[in-house]
């Protein structure tokens, strides 16, 4: 493969030597070393599979080795890292401590330290989440209330509390990815800020990060009960999408992948939960939009400009909607 930058939220790669690991590792995390512990006793001599998502400050990946390996790296100078084996154990090191990361027992990776991963003697899949430094300790110096570095063990028990949670958001982080490879910047902006979140409160010890994991669809649960509680998650999810989507308005069929569920069950869950259809919901967020800009650009911009901006490219249409919305046409607003 070639040393171009990955340009996708969602990343799938497939390859089968060192080398070709090597560079895909360092693209997705950090340059590092490789080494294979012992030839396959059949197939390929070597195979790497990374299923990931890059989103700026977060990649999140599920990585799998097809045989015994150890990798070696310089400190994270500029991340924190939390590595799980999800099959199987893995022996690493972290400055002079020796750990044993376990599926439940994740392994936290700080930025001042060399690390080593020693440890699989037969193939492993792993779960490996690369937070920026800076934010992670924005958000720690907030919730502590200090600026001071914080310091936290090097394992973390993900069987329960917001470290369960925040590993169940992440695995769900990175389906929607590969639903969504190209995905709104705003929405992967918005879903880093939420991993990194869910992280701080789990290395803190939180009862609950508030970061769910996958939505399930409209029958979870039993009776009535079930489907509107499974409802409400389904239209948070989209409307996460509709509020936090920065470029041109979503088409149905994007709202639904990123909540996990089909397009009619969008609409039903909108239906159920809001009375609306998500359109509506999405065009009612994009009027706030042009209200809130129209407000701070003053007469810097002409209105037909800002709403094209956010998707209304009929003029006329607009200006209406705008009034019902707000009792006053777009000029009148900008006016102000």
């Amino acid at each position: 493969m070639s040393q171009q930058p990955i340009e996708r939220v969602g990343v799938a790669a497939h390859v089968h030597s060192l080398g070709a690991a090597r560079e895909l590792g360092a693209l997705l995390y950090y340059p590092h070393q490789l080494t294979m512990l012992a030839a396959p006793r059949s197939g390929p001599d070597f195979t790497f599979t990374a299923h990931a998502a890059m989103l700026g400050p977060v990649t999140a990946g599920l990585l799998s080795y097809s045989t015994g390996i150890r990798i070696d790296t310089a400190p994270y100078e500029t991340a924190f890292q939390c590595n799980v084996p999800l099959r199987g154990s893995l022996r690493t090191s972290i400055g002079d401590r020796r750990i044993q990361a376990t599926r439940s027992r994740a392994a936290i990776y700080t930025p001042d330290v060399d690390t080593a991963i020693s440890g699989w003697e037969q193939p492993c899949v792993m779960l490996a989440v690369k937070l920026d430094r800076r934010l992670v300790e924005r958000r720690l110096a907030q919730e502590l209330g200090t600026e001071e570095a914080a310091a936290f063990a090097p394992v973390l028990d993900v069987t329960a509390g917001a470290a369960r949670s925040w590993i169940a958001f992440t695995r769900d982080l990175i389906a929607r990815a590969h639903r969504m490879p190209d995905m709104d910047a705003g929405l992967a902006a918005f879903l880093a800020e939420r991993c990194v979140d869910g992280f701080v409160a789990g290395v803190l010890g939180d009862a609950d990060s508030g970061t769910p994991g996958a939505v399930r669809g409209s029958g979870t649960g039993a009776g009535t009960e079930g489907t509107t509680a499974a409802n409400s998650l389904i239209v948070e999810r989209a409307l996460e999408a509709i509020t936090y989507s920065s470029g041109p308005p979503l088409a149905l069929g994007a709202i639904a992948e990123y909540a996990g569920v089909s397009g009619r069950s969008v609409q039903a869950a909108f239906r159920d939960v809001r009375g609306e259809t998500p359109m509506r919901a999405q065009r009612t967020e994009r009027l706030h939009r042009v209200r809130r800009e129209l407000r701070d650009s003053g007469a810097d911009e002409r209105v037909s400009a800002v709403a094209r901006r956010h998707g209304f490219a009929h003029l006329g249409r607009f200006s209406a909607l705008y009034q019902r919305e707000f009792g006053e046409l777009p000029s009148e607003t900008r006016a102000k």
